[in-house]
């Protein structure tokens, strides 16, 4: 799945395209502590997450819900 990550820097709009959500938020983080502007992913489909959402949505979602084996 690719995503797209974009950030607002002082110098114009920066965008990055990932292939994985790892990826795409830890480049999203990273961004974000450098520039300290508004950073956003957005999906295949075209749908737009702020960094929280896209790590509860494609990233901590995998690991949270997966159940411990018996």
């Amino acid at each position: 799945m690719k995503f797209v990550v974009s950030a607002k820097t002082p110098d114009g709009p920066l965008s990055y395209q990932t292939a994985s959500p790892e990826i795409a938020l830890a480049r999203g983080r990273t961004l974000a502590e450098m520039w300290q502007q508004d950073v956003t992913i957005q999906d295949i489909n075209g749908r737009v997450y702020d960094l929280d959402a896209f790590d509860t949505c494609f990233v901590r979602s995998a690991s949270a819900d997966a159940l411990p084996s018996a």
